[in-house]
């Protein structure tokens, strides 16, 4: 047998000899095989054993000594048909292991929302103690507070922004709608950088303040008691209404 043949089946120097010494012989033992091959009796019996798992040999281990035989061309063609279920099989633990990669970086790029309930006496303090949170997420998208804000929480919270504002990174900014009123036109005079205020002619019947921070989306209600404040960290959901209020700030 060509031996460009038995290497393109991947087998390597001391296989092939084996193997040509048992086709040579049409069966023998491993001491013999050692002897006709010549390679040690254990590595002759060694390689043996990795042919009959191959499927290129036969070992008959009802004589003794044992004998290897080389298999018959029936068999050697069944090889194909279990080749062909191996891949198959593999094929479909590689779709399965693709498919849960896929579910895995999902859940990783678009974790289940949480959802965060804030009840007046508390919005103070969450407000001050979130700000970190939402400005590292915001650095992680374009850097921008978007959204639409009631003016009435400028009247409540008006020192919580001014606060903020002397604190927050330089990179940041607010591009953030709003209805037109008195004290949110004498607050946009005040020398507060990065905070841009546009007046929305149309939003008379907006009623409280959705905010886009990063990956979280909030809504705070200050026009009927009591207030509340309701947080939503889902990065789809503020993907989303990061679009739309990115899309809709040059119309206003």
């Amino acid at each position: 047998m060509d031996n460009r043949l038995l290497e393109a089946l991947d087998l390597h120097s001391g296989e092939i000899a084996v193997y040509k010494a048992v086709l040579k012989t049409g069966g023998i033992a491993s001491a013999a095989l050692a002897k006709t091959a010549g390679v040690k009796r254990t590595t002759a019996y060694n390689i043996a054993r990795g042919l009959v798992e191959k499927g290129l040999l036969i070992e008959d281990t009802t004589r003794r000594p044992r004998i290897f035989t080389p298999a018959t061309p029936a068999q050697v063609l069944a090889l194909i048909r279990a080749d062909k279920k191996r891949i198959a099989d593999r094929e479909e633990l590689l779709k399965k292991v693709a498919n849960e990669l896929s579910n895995l970086s999902a859940s990783t790029s678009y974790p289940v929302p949480t959802v965060r309930f804030v009840e007046e006496a508390k919005i103070m303090d969450f407000l001050t103690e979130q700000a970190h949170v939402w400005d590292r997420t915001l650095t992680e998208t374009d850097s921008v507070w978007w959204g639409f804000q009631d003016h009435t929480f400028v009247e409540y919270y008006g020192s919580w922004i001014r606060s903020y504002w002397k604190k927050a990174p330089k990179e940041l900014m607010v591009n953030l709608l709003s209805n037109r009123s008195p004290v949110e036109i004498k607050f946009a005079s005040e020398p507060i950088e990065r905070r841009n205020i546009k007046f929305w002619g149309e939003a008379t019947n907006f009623i409280s303040t959705t905010w886009v921070v990063g990956d979280y989306v909030v809504m705070i209600n200050t026009r009927t008691k009591p207030f509340y404040l309701v947080e939503i960290h889902d990065k789809l959901l503020a993907h989303d209404h990061r679009e739309v209020f990115k899309n809709l700030w040059p119309l206003v």
